[in-house]
C-alpha cells in the first residue's frame, strides 16, 4: 500500500546529532511515510553576519538555534547523513532539495549539486519582511542589488529546467504574483511547488488554472486549517491533484510533529481518492514516477 509523502520538511540541523534526527526519520518510516523531502541549506560562501539572515526570526525563536550554529554549512550535515542512512535496508525515501536562497545566480551550482538532489527550493524575499518572515531582504546575503537577485531567481528555474527536476519555491503572491508567472511563463513544463497557497487562496488557484506543472502544499497551514475547515476542504475539493502534504517540521527541533499535518487532512473528511491524492499521491507526480529520480 503507498504511503504518506511529506514535502516540505527543512534539515536545519546546525549542530544536532545526527542519530536523533535518524531516529526520528525511522519513527515517521514506522508511522506509514514512504518518503519525505528535506531542505539543506548551504550559505554559499557568503560571511557569518550575512548567513545569519537566512534563517527566518520566528524559526530562530521556535527552535531556540544558536546563533551562532546557524552559519554553519547545513549542507555538510546532509552529506554526513547520507551514509547513515543507507547504512540499513530503508523503507522511506529522503530526498533532498538543494536549498538556493543564498545564491548569487552567476556562480556554479555544480559546486553544491554534486551531493545528490531531487530538486531545488528558493525563497523569494525581495524586501523587508517583517509580518510574515521577519527577514530581511535576502538579496543581502550574496550582496547583489534587487535586479541582480531576480535574476539569480531567474536563474533557478533555468537550472531546474536543464537538469529536469523540480523546483519548491516560496514566494508570497499577494507581492510577487506578476514575477512568480514571468517564471512560469518561461518554463511551461517545469514541475513547480508554491507552498503555504502563495499567502493567498484566490491567487494560487489563478496560477493552478494557468499553469498544469504547479501544486502547493499545506505546510504552515494546520492553524488556519483548523479554523476554516470548510473553506480549505472547499479548496482542496476543487483542485484534488494540486495540493501536497507539507508540515514544515524542522530537523533541529522535532520531526515527528510532520504527522500532526497528516491528522489534519483527514479531519477534514474528504473524499477516499481526494484523502490518498492529497497525502501521497500528487507528490509522486510532482517528485518524479520513476523512484524519485535524482
Amino acid at each position: 500500500m503507498p504511503g504518506l509523502i511529506d514535502a516540505h520538511l527543512h534539515w536545519c540541523l546546525f549542530g544536532r546529532p545526527l542519530e536523533e534526527v535518524v531516529a526520528e526519520l525511522e519513527w515517521l518510516e514506522a508511522s506509514g511515510y514512504e518518503a519525505v523531502v528535506v531542505f539543506p541549506l548551504p550559505a554559499m560562501g557568503a560571511p557569518p553576519e550575512r548567513a545569519v539572515d537566512l534563517i527566518p526570526g520566528a524559526y530562530r525563536d521556535f527552535t531556540g538555534i544558536d546563533v551562532a550554529c546557524m552559519v554553519h554549512d547545513d549542507l555538510q550535515a546532509w552529506l554526513d547523513f547520507q551514509p547513515l542512512w543507507a547504512a540499513k535496508a530503508r523503507r522511506l525515501e529522503v530526498l533532498a532539495f538543494l536549498d538556493v536562497r543564498a545564491w548569487d545566480g552567476r556562480s556554479d551550482l555544480a559546486a553544491w549539486w554534486g551531493g545528490g538532489h531531487a530538486g531545488l527550493k528558493n525563497v523569494l524575499i525581495l524586501e523587508e519582511d517583517e509580518v510574515k518572515m521577519r527577514m530581511p531582504p535576502l538579496r543581502r546575503v550574496p550582496g547583489i542589488g534587487p535586479e541582480a537577485y531576480l535574476d539569480a531567481h531567474r536563474a533557478v528555474f533555468t537550472a531546474a529546467a536543464r537538469w529536469d527536476v523540480p523546483v519548491m519555491y516560496h514566494a508570497d503572491l499577494s507581492l510577487h504574483a506578476a514575477f512568480v508567472e514571468e517564471c512560469l511563463e518561461a518554463h511551461p513544463n517545469l514541475r513547480v511547488a508554491i507552498p503555504h497557497f502563495g499567502f493567498s487562496r484566490r491567487r494560487m488557484a489563478r496560477l493552478l488554472e494557468r499553469f498544469p506543472g504547479v501544486v502547493t502544499d499545506i505546510s504552515s497551514l494546520r492553524p488556519f486549517i483548523e479554523t476554516e475547515p470548510a473553506a480549505y476542504r472547499s479548496f482542496l475539493v476543487e483542485y484534488p491533484e494540486r495540493v501536497l502534504l507539507g508540515s514544515d517540521a524542522i530537523a533541529c527541533h522535532d520531526l515527528r510533529s510532520a504527522l500532526d499535518y497528516v491528522r489534519c487532512v483527514r479531519d477534514l473528511r474528504l473524499p477516499e481518492e481526494i484523502e490518498a491524492a492529497v497525502l501521497g499521491g500528487n507528490a509522486r507526480r510532482f517528485l518524479g514516477n520513476d523512484r524519485y529520480r535524482s
